[in-house]
């Protein structure tokens, strides 16, 4: 009697088991369902339409609050707006303390964005100039191959913002990256 009372007991803790699992199972499930639905609600709300960019002038970041505070960031903007209004003065035979500066801004990359694509954005930034550098500083160039260079520049530091928006824009869907 005890034996058919200990399977009894048995199959009855088996069975409420099985039906707690296929209960957590179908939780997860929503939850995860709910999770995909919210990520893909604010992925489209910030998608950025690529056929639109014009990097004939500077890409704007949109996730100003995190640049705020960078400091390094906002003297690489004055720099692109000096070059923007023709203003080549503070370029001109200055190629030792742009290196000192590109190297200041890797070093202060916000944590959020340090990764390898920002850095390498800021590398092809930093050839510009210094290539900038170079031709204005040592040769007589007409304006027409200024304002290519500049161009370019801007073309550069366009990517860079953009390469910015796009990391933020990944952290804010999926938060554990």
């Amino acid at each position: 009697m005890n034996m058919r009372i200990l399977r009894n007991f048995s199959k009855i803790y088996l069975k409420t088991i099985i039906r707690l699992l296929i209960l957590i199972s179908l939780a997860i499930f929503s939850c995860n369902q709910a999770k995909n639905e919210t990520s893909n609600k604010i992925s489209s709300e910030k998608n950025i339409d690529y056929t639109k960019l014009n990097f004939e002038e500077v890409y704007s970041i949109k996730s100003t609050t995190l640049i705020e505070e960078w400091i390094n960031y906002a003297e690489l903007f004055s720099y692109i707006e000096e070059i923007n209004s023709k203003n080549y003065s503070s370029i001109i035979d200055n190629k030792k303390y742009l290196i000192r500066f590109f190297n200041g801004l890797k070093n202060t990359i916000p944590e959020l964005i340090n990764k390898a694509e920002i850095k390498s954005r800021l590398t092809v930034i930093e050839t510009d100039f210094l290539k900038f550098e170079s031709i204005i500083s040592n040769y007589t160039i007409d304006e027409s191959e200024k304002i290519n260079l500049v161009k370019k520049i801007n073309n550069s530091f366009s990517n860079f913002n953009f390469q910015i928006d796009k990391i933020i824009e990944k952290q804010e869907v999926n938060p554990t990256q």
